[in-house]
């Protein structure tokens, strides 16, 4: 159902970490697979390969790397991902109610947190339809949710 597009950095641990968080979900069906997007990161290879995510080579910036992995998704949906900051448990429940109940419309899956976070959010990622990825650049994750409009929900 969802493909995550995960933009690889050189924290392999981080990288690591954001994964082991999405493999309940894969055991599910929530998460159908995971596209890793990475330029010459190194050891980048190794993990896609013993994880079994689908990597794909780009050089460039955050635009360009999200709209590579965009293209290579498969699933109906899209979950936009960086290592930093890793996903929590409790992040599928808000994210199923929007599947569910969200009529299609794009969202922002902010980091739960307390009185700093209210006042400036830090966002996850980004979960749109595949068929709704822009056509137009955008600079980075922040840049997509402003374009698409993406709601928040929060976990």
């Amino acid at each position: 159902m969802i493909s995550v597009v995960l933009i690889a950095s050189e924290d392999l641990p981080g990288l690591a970490a954001q994964m082991s968080m999405l493999v309940p979900a894969a055991v599910d069906g929530l998460v159908k697979e995971v596209v890793l997007v990475a330029g010459d990161e190194p050891g980048v290879e190794a993990l896609a390969e013993d994880s079994g995510a689908r990597l794909v080579r780009t050089k460039g910036d955050a635009k360009e790397r999200l709209a590579a992995g965009a293209g290579a998704a498969r699933g109906d949906w899209v979950l936009t991902l960086r290592a930093d900051p890793v996903l929590r448990e409790g992040w599928r429940e808000p994210v199923e109610r929007h599947l569910a109940g969200g009529a299609g419309a794009p969202a922002r899956l902010i980091a739960p947190g307390g009185l700093l976070s209210r006042l400036a959010p830090k966002l996850h990622g980004v979960l749109l339809r595949r068929l709704d990825w822009p056509s137009g650049a955008v600079d980075d994750e922040n840049g997509l949710a402003r374009v698409i409009k993406a709601r928040a929900i929060s976990y």
